[in-house]
């Protein structure tokens, strides 16, 4: 973990600086999955020492472990240190990221390897970010159209802190549905808002069907502005900036992740802040293999 007042890598050649070596990126890793000593994930043996180590066998039971069992690098062949300096330049690239240009950074031979570790990544984004919106939350739905050809459309529901005093943004959660109605909306409601929080909602009358566990407060009219209606086309526009659009629908709640992640992050103090949430998101996460996530692809390629 970081030392007292250690300022955080904001260049590559920083970053080298901070973790020189594999050991150092270990060392790191296992701090942060096991701040007080490896536990067994078995028999919940809990060691005595945090001394590092890549494969582990617990002393009590016999089980066999390792640092990235269960986590977004399970398997990997990779080197920690390669996955650490890709999650630095997540955390660095505030806009956002694209394979291209992580396949860059990381030297990496397979176009195909870039895109699942940043899928990976806006995974453990989503991991990371489960704070609920509460207090007086806006919520709202839309239709955003993120291929390429401008057919595939995919229905949004969102929901927004009202804007802080100080200007800061508030908190943020998205997710993609299937149909608007009050099964999905009240679904989302238990994952996205802290119950007794004050909902403001548009006028359609499906949104009176929300839970007791929620105040409505009142609705906006169609004229006025509506935050999540905001939000939603500001991350349409993301996407084709970022990623020109070329991100299947079948693929869209990981990128939700990735912007509500993003947007979220500037509640926090500072950038080591956001890289530490990032790092136990993926320490915490459970992979999915690679053809879990290509294989609702109807196209077949690999979108953003």
């Amino acid at each position: 973990m970081p030392k007292p007042n250690q300022k955080f890598p904001t260049t590559k050649q920083e970053f080298k600086r901070r973790f020189t070596d594999e050991e150092t990126c270990l060392e790191f890793l296992f701090q942060a999955r096991w701040p007080n000593g490896f536990q067994c994930p078995t028999c919940n043996w809990q060691a005595n020492d945090s001394n590092s180590t890549r494969s582990i066998t617990c002393p009590h039971c016999g089980h066999q472990t390792s640092l990235t069992t269960n986590t977004i690098m399970h398997g990997t062949k990779k080197s920690l240190s390669e996955w650490l300096l890709g999650l630095w330049w997540l955390t660095i690239n505030e806009s956002g990221a694209s394979a291209k240009n992580l396949q860059r950074l990381l030297k990496l031979s397979s176009y195909q390897t870039a895109w699942t570790w940043l899928q990976k990544m806006r995974m453990a984004m989503g991991i990371a970010d489960q704070t609920l919106c509460q207090g007086v939350v806006e919520i709202g739905c839309r239709t955003v159209t993120p291929a390429w050809e401008g057919k595939e459309q995919t229905l949004i529901l969102a929901a927004a802190e009202a804007i802080l005093p100080s200007g800061i943004t508030g908190r943020i959660r998205m997710t993609q549905i299937n149909k608007l109605d009050a099964a999905e909306i009240n679904s989302f409601l238990v994952n996205a808002v802290q119950s007794g929080s004050s909902i403001i909602t548009p006028e359609e009358t499906v949104y009176q069907s929300i839970d007791h566990a929620y105040i409505t407060t009142q609705s906006f009219s169609n004229g006025n502005p509506h935050r999540p209606d905001e939000l939603l086309k500001s991350f349409e526009i993301w996407l084709n900036k970022v990623h020109r659009g070329a991100v299947s629908s079948k693929h869209i709640q990981l990128y939700l992740h990735e912007f509500c992640f993003r947007n979220n992050s500037a509640l926090l103090p500072n950038q080591e802040a956001v890289f530490a949430a990032l790092i136990r998101g993926v320490m915490y996460d459970k992979a999915k293999p690679y053809h879990a996530l290509v294989a609702s692809n109807s196209q077949g390629g690999f979108n953003e």
